[in-house]
């Protein structure tokens, strides 16, 4: 049970991001799961997921 309580709290990494979806840049602070979802998802076919290096170190 204090495992579950825990996992409620428990903060997922975020990564600094350019996204652009063919109309629109945004720069939004984006999960690796959410990334992996954009890349991957046919819904997504023009999006371009773009991680900010400079963020990463």
């Amino acid at each position: 049970m204090f495992e579950k309580f825990k996992s409620i709290f428990k903060k997922e990494k975020t990564y600094s991001c350019i996204v652009f979806d063919g109309k629109m840049m945004s720069y939004p602070q984006l999960t690796k799961k959410r990334i992996d979802e954009i890349n991957n998802d046919p819904k997504y076919k023009n999006w371009q997921v773009m991680i900010q290096e400079d963020k990463l170190k």
